[in-house]
């Protein structure tokens, strides 16, 4: 019986990268996927395809899991080049906050969280980790764009146009967690906005929750000196021993940046088995300082890659980020070995998903998890000539090569069009009225 399902159906391609425990790169092979989980992968020589599915052949091409942003602020998509020469104070304190208070509402965080998702979609990216106020609006964007998210229940001490005070955040966010629980490509997280702006009682409040929800915990760390500094003027204490010593780190914890690290916050990430979410390239423009790669690698349970917002980076891809990460790793004192390009891809796929306490289900291709794909046209000729497919990706190629993206096994960007129901010239002249708001 011929089955001819959308539901059911095969991919070929030159290579596919599976980011498996292998790190196994496939050369001629068929994906199958069966109701939007991965059914099976062949050679394409032994494929008879007696079930005579639809098989899409992508020639020239590399298939690999979604990509995964393992930090950002949607939202901030608004404020994309609204201030790119100041340094992260200066920046959040003239320009980012002000516009923030302005204007902060759900209305304009769904359509800046909409447009981002419509980016990184088209940037292979399936899956993101959010943190930002109005959390059902960007659970809302990427609902409607067909992506996978895990949004932050955003805390901070101050009054902003989202919540008043602890308990405001706490409660908007649990009811946020609560409606939204019965969908699928959303989860949650508990995203404390940093040692800066966090009390210790709320940190102690957001521990207990974490453990008896079950909730990771995402928060910024050490991304600046000044956030040193600050923390011994308050606490007497770095940042990360003060949340060590309030019992808040842990496997569960995802520390971003985490840019400036001594000895003693080295000791504390490998006690506590700490995640840590890189973003070099707003680390750079933001002139918060150049990221240790190599450092956090030996230390760090995993070591994910973010873009952070586009305000503090300009584009919601990780490509710049990848390579970026791979050339500081290179100068960085010491190094003996350099990253090879499955482990530069694997920050940005499977140990992502690990970071999110998500790889049973995406992060890499094998039998049974989630059909969240991207593959990426290679034929182009300024890839040329191909020795290996990855390093090509990634040091000569980049966004402008994603063919197509699959979450769950559904196409939902192709040649250029997405797939989906959003009017995409509607969302941009949406953002356009937000910015002339911005301005004025």
């Amino acid at each position: 019986m011929s089955d001819k399902s959308e539901n059911h159906f095969g991919i070929h391609a030159k290579w596919i990268y599976t980011a498996n425990s292998k790190q196994e790169l496939l050369e001629d092979y068929i994906l199958l996927i069966k109701d939007g989980f991965i059914e099976e992968i062949v050679p394409f020589k032994s494929y008879s395809n007696e079930e005579d599915l639809n098989i899409l052949n992508l020639g020239e091409s590399l298939i690999t899991p979604g990509l995964i942003n393992a930090h950002t602020h949607s939202a901030m998509t608004f404020l994309k080049g609204i201030s790119d020469d100041q340094r992260l104070n200066d920046w959040l304190e003239k320009s980012i906050w002000p516009s923030e208070a302005k204007l902060l509402s759900h209305d304009l965080v769904f359509d800046a969280s909409q447009l981002a998702c419509l980016e990184m979609l088209s940037s292979g990216i399936t899956t993101f980790n959010d943190m930002y106020f109005f959390p059902d609006a960007t659970a809302k964007a990427a609902t409607v764009v067909g992506m996978r998210a895990n949004i932050g229940l955003v805390f901070i001490e101050f009054k902003s146009g989202y919540a008043n005070d602890f308990t405001d955040y706490l409660d908007k966010g649990l009811k946020f967690r609560d409606d939204f629980r019965s969908e699928e490509n959303i989860t949650t997280t508990l995203a404390p906005h940093a040692p800066y702006t966090v009390s210790d009682d709320s940190f102690l409040k957001i521990r207990t929750y974490a453990d008896q929800l079950g909730m990771n915990i995402h928060c910024h760390m050490h991304e600046t000196e000044w956030e040193i500094k600050n923390s011994i003027e308050q606490h007497n204490v770095r940042p990360l021993t003060r949340l060590d010593s309030l019992g808040l780190l842990g496997p569960d914890f995802m520390a971003v940046h985490c840019v400036h690290l001594d000895s003693s916050d080295l000791e504390i990430i490998k006690k506590n088995q700490i995640n840590i979410v890189s973003c070099p390239v707003s680390n750079m423009k933001l002139a918060s300082g150049m990221p240790k790669i190599n450092t956090m690698l030996n230390n760090a349970q995993n070591l994910a890659i973010g873009t952070d917002g586009s305000a503090s980076n300009n584009k919601l891809s990780l490509f710049d980020d990848l390579k970026l990460s791979a050339l500081l790793q290179r100068c960085e004192m010491g190094v003996k070995e350099f990253l090879n390009s499955k482990n530069l891809f694997d920050m940005a796929t499977i140990n992502a998903a690990k970071t999110l306490n998500m790889q049973d289900q995406i992060g890499s291709i094998e039998k049974q998890k989630k059909a969240d794909l991207v593959s990426f046209n290679l034929s182009n000729i300024h890839l040329q000539p191909i020795y290996d497919p990855l390093s090509t990706l990634i040091y000569s190629g980049g966004r402008d090569n994603v063919e197509h993206v699959w979450v769950n096994g559904n196409l939902k960007y192709s040649n250029k069009e997405f797939i989906n129901d959003v009017d995409v010239e509607r969302c941009i002249n949406k953002i356009k009225l937000w910015k002339n708001k911005t301005s004025t």
